[in-house]
């Protein structure tokens, strides 16, 4: 119970005490007759605090079992230290129409329902391959096409990412789960323009953001 709590408690029970002092004071009631209502305030008082106390651990055990059931999606383009992926065309060798993404589940809970895209603030949406469950531990490769531009209703979570991230080129891929709670969860790795040689990209920003539903 906090210090705040416990003043309160204080407060209440000096007023109730003041107040029964007033009422013997002035023979309206007897010191036998304030027994009665002294010991309900107590039960009252108990029971408020054990209700209160319950609550708490409730929420608490709530959040723990969430928690352990909250898988949580890594994401990498798989590139060796000193390697970059290329994006665009250079020295005549034209970008690859498609590229690879390793995700690993280093969470507690297993991801279902996995669903990969390359996403775009001002541009287009390019989408990848579905899976249905990625267990804790477990790594996923998948390829990303970078021709596939097709937005259905189902992928409005994309666009809705830019509450999230402040990014714009050259993109962020983007994995969206589920939960065994059915709570929708998105993991994003930026990708960064190589500072000397800018058609080539490297792994940037990686984080990962509970996804509201709000439609």
């Amino acid at each position: 119970m906090s210090r705040e709590e416990i003043k309160k408690l204080f407060i209440a029970g000096a007023i109730f005490a003041g107040v029964l002092a007033c009422l013997i004071a002035r023979d309206i009631i007897t010191t036998a007759q304030a027994i009665e209502p002294t010991i309900l305030f107590v039960l009252v008082l108990v029971t408020a605090m054990y209700v209160k106390r319950t609550a708490e651990m409730a929420k608490e055990m709530k959040e723990q079992r969430l928690s352990e059931a909250q898988p949580y999606l890594l994401l990498r383009l798989g590139l060796a230290d000193d390697e970059f992926l290329q994006w665009d065309t250079y020295q005549g060798k034209p970008a690859p129409r498609e590229f690879k993404v390793t995700m690993r589940n280093e969470g507690k809970g297993p991801a279902i329902n996995l669903w990969a895209a390359l996403w775009h603030r001002r541009k287009t949406h390019f989408f990848g391959e579905s899976k249905g469950y990625l267990a804790p531990g477990e790594e996923w490769q998948t390829n990303i096409s970078r021709l596939n531009t097709m937005i259905e209703e189902e992928e409005g979570w994309l666009p809705k990412l830019g509450e999230h991230i402040r990014y714009d080129d050259p993109g962020v891929v983007a994995v969206k789960y589920q939960d065994i709670h059915k709570r929708t969860w998105v993991s994003y790795l930026c990708l960064e323009r190589h500072v000397d040689i800018e058609e080539f990209v490297m792994e940037g920003e990686q984080n990962i953001v509970e996804y509201q539903n709000d439609s």
